[in-house]
C-alpha cells in the first residue's frame, strides 16, 4: 500500500497534537497557500488588512496545485481549492470573527455573510472528505451553527465525527505510579497553561491561601504560566498582574513559579506533583489535563466545554459553574457573570482542597483511574487508524 502524503498549513501545538506524524508511514509536508502569500505581499507594500481579515486569514486556505500531497489536513481551517482535504475543529468551522461574535446573539449577521456562506459551501463540497470535532461540545456548537443553514446542515453533519486527541501514557502499570504525598505528607499541586487568569489562576491563589490559613495543611503549588493581562474571559488587567506577582513573591516558601519551561521539564514537574489544576473560565479542550492524566495525576477542572468528556469525579474533580446548556461554555460576558463564575471556582476549589486534605488516599485512587481513562480513550494507534481511513478516500 502506497504511503500517504499529507499536507498541513501550520505546525503549531494544535497541529503537532492532532495532525503531524499521527499516521505511521505517512509523509507530512508543510504547504503554502494563497492567503499567506497575500498577507506577505500586503506587508511588503506596507498595507494592513482589516483586523477581522487578519484574524480570519489563518483559517482560509487556497492551494495553487503546487503542493504535491494526497490530502490536506487543517486545524480549524477551510480549503477553497480542488484538492481533497479534512479539518479538525475545536469550536466552530469556519472559525471566523463574525461567527464567533454573532452566532447566538445576532444570527442574522452570520446568515447574511457571503464569506461564511462560501466557507460552508466548501465544507459541503465533495473535496471535503471529513471533519473531526475535537469534542462532543464542539459538535454541539457546530450543529447549532448549522441550524442557521438548513440546506447544507445534513451534508456537513454527515462528515463530522468526534475524535479526541491521542495521548501516550507515561506507563501502563499503575503500580509504578509514585505520589509525593505518600513519601513526605506534602500535598503538591500543579497548573500548566499560558493564560494564567483565564485558567483560574487568581482563584487558585486565593483558595490555596484560604485553606492553608484555615487548616495549616502543607499545600505546595507549582505554576508554569505567563502572568499576562487577559481581556478575553477573566478580564484581568495590569493591576491584577502586579497583585499576582507580589503574592507569589511573598509566598515563595510554598509557591514555585515558572513563566515557561521546555516540555521535557514540564513533564518532570508533573511527575513531582500529586494533583493537577485547570479550573478554567473558558477552555476549548484542555490538553494539559490529558498530559497529567497520562502520568496518573487526577485533575481539578471546572465543568465547562470538553472537561466533562475528559474528566469526572471518578478520576478527578469537576467544579460546577454557571454555563450554557449547548456547548457548555461558562457565562462570563458581563461583570456580574464573571463575579459569579469566579466565586464558584474559588469556593469549589476550597471545598475540594479540604476534601483532599481529609482523605488523601483518593489522590492515588483517582490518579489510577485517570491513567486508565487515557489508556481506554486516547490510544494513539486507534487515532491514527481513524485518520488514515478518511485520508484514503482521497486516493
Amino acid at each position: 500500500m502506497d504511503a500517504l502524503r499529507i499536507g498541513h498549513s501550520a505546525q503549531q501545538y494544535p497541529e503537532q497534537r492532532n495532525i503531524i506524524g499521527k499516521v505511521p508511514g505517512a509523509e507530512y509536508k508543510l504547504c503554502r497557500d494563497y492567503y499567506s502569500l497575500a498577507s506577505r505581499l500586503l506587508g511588503l507594500a506596507r498595507i494592513s488588512g482589516s483586523p477581522e481579515w487578519v484574524a480570519d486569514r489563518p483559517f482560509m486556505f487556497r492551494d495553487f496545485g503546487l503542493n504535491q500531497v494526497d490530502c490536506l489536513h487543517f486545524f480549524n481551517g477551510v480549503s477553497y481549492s480542488r484538492r481533497p482535504w479534512v479539518a479538525t475543529f475545536e469550536t466552530f468551522i469556519p472559525r471566523f470573527v463574525e461567527v464567533l461574535r454573532n452566532h447566538s446573539g445576532r444570527p442574522e449577521v452570520v446568515q447574511s455573510s457571503p464569506k461564511t456562506r462560501k466557507a460552508l459551501d466548501c465544507l459541503a463540497s465533495d473535496y471535503c472528505l471529513g471533519l473531526f470535532a475535537l469534542s462532543e461540545s464542539a459538535l454541539e456548537l457546530q450543529s447549532q451553527l448549522l441550524n442557521l443553514f438548513p440546506d447544507v446542515k445534513d451534508v456537513i453533519l454527515a462528515k463530522i465525527q468526534v475524535l479526541h486527541p491521542p495521548q501516550d501514557p507515561a506507563t501502563r502499570d499503575s503500580s509504578q505510579l509514585i505520589y509525593p504525598y505518600e513519601r513526605n505528607n506534602e500535598l503538591r499541586f500543579m497548573l500548566v497553561g499560558h493564560h494564567f487568569f483565564r485558567k483560574g489562576g487568581m482563584e487558585i491563589l486565593r483558595a490555596f491561601d484560604s485553606v492553608r490559613q484555615a487548616t495549616g495543611a502543607p499545600l505546595k503549588l507549582c505554576l508554569v504560566s505567563a502572568l499576562r493581562s487577559d481581556q478575553y474571559a477573566a478580564r484581568a488587567d495590569e493591576q491584577d498582574v502586579e497583585w499576582t506577582r507580589q503574592f507569589i513573591k511573598s509566598n515563595a516558601d510554598w509557591i514555585e513559579h515558572y513563566p515557561s519551561l521546555p516540555h521535557a521539564q514540564v513533564v518532570e514537574k508533573m511527575a513531582q506533583c500529586d494533583v493537577g489544576l485547570l479550573p478554567s473560565y473558558a477552555e476549548t479542550y484542555g490538553y494539559s489535563v490529558l498530559e497529567l492524566q497520562s502520568r496518573g495525576r487526577a485533575v481539578i477542572t471546572t465543568n465547562v466545554r470538553a472537561f466533562p468528556e475528559i474528566n469526572s469525579n471518578q478520576c478527578g474533580w469537576l467544579l460546577p459553574v454557571p454555563k450554557r446548556e449547548v456547548g457548555g461554555e461558562a457565562f462570563f460576558r458581563s461583570a456580574d457573570e464573571r463575579k459569579s463564575l469566579s466565586e464558584a471556582i474559588e469556593q469549589g476549589l476550597i471545598r475540594v482542597l479540604k476534601d483532599i486534605i481529609d482523605n488523601p488516599a483518593q489522590i492515588r485512587e483517582k490518579g489510577e483511574r485517570a491513567l486508565q481513562r487515557i489508556l481506554d480513550h486516547h490510544d494513539p494507534e486507534n487515532f491514527g487508524k481513524t485518520l488514515e481511513s478518511v485520508y484514503r478516500k482521497a486516493l
